[in-house]
């Protein structure tokens, strides 16, 4: 499909760098493994010629005509036999894999002595004024890298990387980075209960502790006279518990306790500051224990039940919970950056259900629209429910914000939603981050006029829209 007059646009990949497994770095020798690149007409009916790049040590260029349709190419390249070329996970070939270019696609070439170029491939930037716009804000706060996805009427309509997930190793930020989320884990939890109570495996009205609650006595008994009984999961899901983080967050404190053993220190040994219900003081602990909450009604592990049940039906397969050090990161995972503190010194595996999970932005709107009360993607659960919180908002957003990790889920109104992932974090002001990319995303996105037609879910290999 062709839009407009013809104009020729310039499409470059450009070439990183390569890392071994063993993280020495080797000078990129690009032509030795990619030694042509095209677009065939007779695999793209959309040409009306045949475009060949111009192969050079450190980039490749080519012209392509302005409206030509992105999301479904086929490139006909040719390497070494000693090499392989990945797009993301996945191995494309030469003259039959389709791939969407119109957004920013990544080439890894791997060389048989497992050294890798990373070749970021861009056609004409589709939004150039978002583009300056987080460009501005990574400069201004030296964010090493970030990720964005925008939805419009439950279409993705932008999914971009931008920086490096690696700074070391120039390895860039794509489509497939997961990201550390920080607290955009409690959103993910709180379906998850939103789930069970739907399902009729729990009540929000539910009491939590003592010989009437849903984890009985399993922490110790309630000390007497402490109120804890009266905690209700709609309090946890409302950061209403009563406890407050003094002396510490729990959550950030003894990091060598299990979850049992914190749970029932805090149980026997912290008393509430507020009546249940009361009062809200937002707490990383109660979404702990409606962690605990969800192993106990659905007999899974908490991870275990999100996927199952959550994200697995929604097409979402590599979220995960994280890990806590750099030698343990997951696939495509980035390497988070933070001045004066270590991001890998903190206990993220106990972290989980308010701040432990792994995603791309691209995932984090796949759950968005199944969470939003529109109606052309089914809602994973009820309206009813969603109303219950804070999700039946026409406007909200929750922010991620911990060392390595400043992250925003939003849905913005009816009409947009976006979340977008970086791999630091401004520690003197630990929210200045989101912040400065939430107004630049939310004012760029509103100025825009024209978005594709085209729904970038379909052209992604998960996508189930």
């Amino acid at each position: 499909m062709k839009t407009g007059r013809l104009a020729m646009l310039v499409l470059v990949l450009f070439i990183f760098g390569c890392q071994k497994e063993d993280n020495s770095v080797i000078a990129p020798n690009a032509q030795n493994y990619l030694s042509a690149f095209r677009f065939l007409k007779v695999l793209n009916p959309e040409l009306s010629e045949d475009l060949t790049g111009n192969v050079m040590e450190q980039r490749i260029t080519l012209q392509a005509p302005a409206g030509l349709y992105l999301n479904n190419l086929i490139a006909s390249f040719d390497n070494e036999p000693e090499s392989n070329i990945y797009v993301g996970n996945n191995e494309p070939t030469s003259r039959k894999t389709n791939n969407n270019f119109s957004a920013p696609l990544v080439y890894r070439v791997l060389a048989s002595n497992e050294s890798a170029n990373y070749k970021g491939v861009e056609i004409h930037p589709m939004f150039p004024e978002l583009d300056q716009a987080l460009e501005t804000v990574m400069q201004q706060y030296q964010v090493p890298g970030l990720t964005v996805a925008i939805v419009k009427n439950e279409k993705l309509v932008f999914a971009k990387g931008y920086g490096y997930a690696n700074k070391e190793t120039h390895q860039p930020v794509d489509n497939e980075s997961l990201f550390r989320i920080a607290s955009i884990s409690k959103p993910i939890t709180a379906v998850a209960i939103l789930k069970l109570a739907q399902d009729g495996k729990l009540k929000l009205s539910d009491k939590v502790f003592g010989s009437a609650g849903i984890l009985r006595n399993e922490f110790g008994n309630v000390p007497a006279g402490s109120n804890l009984e009266a905690i209700t999961v709609q309090n946890l899901l409302e950061h209403k518990s009563g406890w407050i983080n003094q002396p510490n967050d729990p959550m950030m404190a003894n990091l060598n306790l299990s979850h049992q053993e914190l749970i029932a220190d805090i149980v026997q040994h912290r008393p509430l500051a507020y009546s249940p219900g009361s009062t809200y003081y937002y707490s990383n602990f109660g979404y702990c224990v409606l962690g605990r909450i969800i192993e106990k009604v659905s007999g899974k592990t908490y991870s275990s039940y999100v996927q199952s049940a959550i994200l697995q039906p929604l097409g979402i397969i590599d979220m995960r919970l994280a890990s806590n050090t750099q030698a343990q990161s997951a696939l495509n995972e980035v390497t988070y950056y933070q001045e004066n503190d270590n991001p890998y010194a903190y206990n993220i595996n106990r972290m989980d259900a308010h701040g432990g999970w792994l995603a791309t932005a691209t995932d984090l709107m796949r759950l968005m629209v199944h969470i939003d009360r529109n109606t052309k993607a089914a809602d994973i659960v009820s309206s009813d429910m969603l109303n219950q919180t804070y999700m039946g908002y026409y406007n909200w957003f929750h922010t991620g914000s911990f060392p390595g990790t400043s992250a925003i889920l939003t849905r913005l109104d009816d009409e947009y939603s976006f979340a977008v992932l970086a791999n630091t974090r401004n520690n003197d002001q630990p929210f200045a981050i989101t912040d400065a990319l939430y107004a630049a995303i939310k004012e760029q996105l509103l100025l825009k006029t024209n978005w594709p037609e085209a729904d970038l879910f379909t052209q992604n290999r998960q996508g189930t829209q």
